[in-house]
């Protein structure tokens, strides 16, 4: 049970080296990821306002096409109102030319809103591309600061690892569960103790249970904090 409790104990160092190096970091990771995620956003906005220009330009070329060759009708139209022989077919053919205007104006009218709502997506093009190139800028300072960073403690980091795969090989998988169960709550899950106090919570540990933990042959849980309690003699053989 000694070696168990040593084992928790060194996964708890390391798992400390470890948050300490990362702390290093600080809040760089999640300000690139950030960055990187409204990059990516603003790619994909100017090639929403892109694909909507291209659609607005095809859809006024339709509308101008078929205006010309409404006109083309019209004139058409006028000559067959010259060679009508009655009434019905001159109302037939003036329906068909007003129909036609109505058509071209509902077009004149469609073609210049397009043109304005062009406008208006090629200044927020401008603005996006701007953003985005802005952006570009400080994402390559940032990508450089978090490289740095990484390249200082990237070996120490890997050599931890390492030690915490080959630490985990030698604990059960229920006080593994219980151990990261602690973890997530309080930080540390391992506390040795000290001075007769719980070095997790500071709490003073009961003399029974003191000389309960000396025996390094149960898992013990502070009363006051719930880590798990270990010996002296635990903490000052386990090293790195």
């Amino acid at each position: 049970m000694k070696n168990v409790l040593q084992s928790l104990y060194l996964l708890q160092l390391l798992d400390t080296e470890l948050d300490e190096l990362r702390e290093m970091r600080g809040d760089l990771p999640d300000t690139v990821n950030k960055m990187e995620e409204e990059h990516e956003m603003l790619g994909g906005r100017i090639e929403e306002v892109e694909e909507a220009l291209k659609k607005g330009a095809v859809e006024r070329q339709q509308m101008e096409k078929q205006s010309l060759e409404l006109i083309t009708k019209i004139d058409k139209y006028k000559g067959q109102q010259l060679e009508v022989t009655n009434n019905k077919e001159y109302d037939a053919l003036t329906r068909e030319m007003e129909a036609a205007e109505n058509t071209i104006t509902s077009n004149e009218s469609q073609i210049e809103q397009g043109i304005e709502q062009a406008e208006e997506l090629k200044t927020s093009k401008t603005e996006l591309e701007a953003r985005r190139e802005e952006l570009e800028k400080d994402l390559e300072v940032k990508r450089e600061e978090l490289e740095e960073i990484l390249a200082a403690t990237r070996e120490e980091e890997r050599q931890l690892e390492k030690q915490r795969e080959e630490v985990l090989t030698d604990i059960k998988e229920r006080d593994l569960v219980l151990y990261n169960r602690i973890r997530e709550a309080k930080g540390k899950a391992v506390a040795p103790i000290r001075r007769e106090s719980c070095s997790g919570c500071y709490n003073v540990v009961p003399p029974q249970l003191i000389l309960e933990v000396k025996k390094n042959d149960r898992l013990f849980i502070c009363e006051h904090c719930g880590r798990i309690l270990v010996s002296e003699e635990i903490a000052e053989e386990t090293n790195i």
